[in-house]
């Protein structure tokens, strides 16, 4: 089959993980779902947040907090799923202006628990 021949997909709105503000950049790995925004709750700028896909629903996303986010801008999490059970975490890779590095934005890597909820 080509393209045009496949079937309609249906496009739904993830009611729950929406805000006012401006979402981006989301990546899923299994029932994880990392992505930046500039909703309040936030440090400034985008921050990193979470979700967790649960009884065939996200749950509220939760901002990951100071220890990863800054009052800058952070964008474009990837996350890196490490099974082997001698990791305590799984690493995530992401962008950000924050003072310190090259210049523009930098890549920045972070462990995050394997259990988030």
């Amino acid at each position: 089959k080509s393209i045009d021949q496949s079937n309609a997909v249906e496009i739904s709105k993830a009611g729950s993980l929406n805000s006012e503000a401006n979402d981006k950049c989301p990546f899923t790995t299994g029932d994880l779902m990392v992505f930046a925004s500039d909703r309040e709750g936030g440090s400034g700028g985008y921050d990193l947040w979470y979700s967790t896909y649960s009884d065939s629903e996200w749950s509220s996303p939760k901002n990951f907090g100071t220890e990863i986010n800054s009052a800058y801008n952070e964008f474009r999490p990837v996350i890196l799923v490490t099974w082997e059970e001698e990791f305590l975490n799984n690493l995530m890779i992401f962008s950000s202006d924050r003072p310190g590095g090259n210049g523009g934005y930098d890549l920045y890597y972070v462990g995050i628990s394997k259990s988030l909820k």
